[in-house]
């Protein structure tokens, strides 16, 4: 079953905290139980993603690896 998403980030090799940070800003704009798309391609902004999603109403619903890209679907609690 694929996750649908209402936006979408493409943050591919930006350097760290900029993931994070620009993953932040997105979900804040997001309505309650809308999920945001991030695709990423450093492990350490996965990382720092899923320590952003533990600390605040979000939960991770999917992490996978396409095209040496990892991609995170996010949902906004």
């Amino acid at each position: 079953m694929e996750i649908m998403y209402q936006a979408q980030l493409n943050l591919g090799d930006v350097d760290s905290p900029v993931p994070m940070i620009r993953t932040k800003e997105t979900l804040d704009l997001l309505s309650v139980s809308d999920v945001l798309r991030v695709t990423v391609a450093r492990e350490s902004a996965v990382q720092n993603i899923k320590t952003l999603v533990s600390n605040n109403p979000f939960e991770l619903l999917s992490l996978s690896k396409e095209d040496n890209q990892y991609v995170l679907l996010i949902k906004k609690l």
